[in-house]
């Protein structure tokens, strides 16, 4: 059985191994530096879930989650942020322009593996 396709994508090299780290035995992994590198990859390759930075240079995730909604291939396509953003009110706004979940960084292996099962049933 072909596992199901998660990016990441965050500017943080060490955020991207750890989470790859929790993910990569049941899922197929790719990290991306870049919001650009992830809509690029998207574009041309099937993706069942990304999980997101808000807070990265050039293209914040906010940015990158419009763009996906955007797009016929990524519409759909469950986002779940990953920030180090604590404010509740910043959560709200994220879950209501269009995210599907927020978790808080540095997040645990059991939280992330819990909110991904979640959003691939």
């Amino acid at each position: 059985m072909e596992k199901l396709n998660i990016l990441i994508v965050d500017d943080q090299p060490s955020v991207c191994k750890e989470i790859s780290s929790f993910l990569r035995n049941e899922y197929t992994v790719h990290a991306f530096k870049s919001g650009e590198e992830a809509l690029e990859y998207m574009s041309e390759n099937h993706t069942d879930l990304v999980l997101l930075d808000y807070d990265m240079p050039e293209m914040t995730g906010y940015e990158v989650l419009l763009a996906m909604r955007l797009n016929p291939m990524t519409k759909k396509t469950p986002v779940i942020f990953l920030t180090a953003e604590t404010n509740e009110r910043m959560r709200y706004e994220m879950m209501g322009r269009g995210a599907n979940d927020y978790l808080c960084k540095p997040v645990s292996a059991t939280e992330l593996h819990l909110c991904v099962k979640k959003h691939l049933l």
